[in-house]
């Protein structure tokens, strides 16, 4: 077990994180961090965001499961759609 590092809350309630455990966490300026109550402790823990392209590769999975075997939209035919629900959409803001 590490020895514990001593942070110090300034006026405004911030604390800072001493620089070896930043270097070994790889926090860095605008690192997202939880912090959360046990009984009288807090707990610190990075938050992991998933990256766009995660999120997009995920969609693309889902699109390609859901397409296995069927024919795909065409580019005229997704635009169509587009184009359509637009259509309906201002038509249901003007009523």
């Amino acid at each position: 077990m590490e020895e514990p590092e001593v942070a110090v809350v300034g006026t405004k309630g911030q604390i800072v994180i001493p620089r070896q455990l930043r270097a070994k966490l790889n926090i860095k300026p605008k690192t997202k961090l939880a912090v959360y109550r046990r009984g009288d402790k807090l707990v610190v823990t990075k938050l992991k965001i998933p990256s766009l392209d995660e999120e997009l590769e995920e969609l693309f999975r889902e699109i390609d499961k859901h397409y296995k075997g069927k024919r795909r939209p065409t580019e005229k035919e997704i635009l169509g759609e587009i184009q359509a629900y637009r259509i309906e959409r201002r038509s249901k803001q003007v009523a």
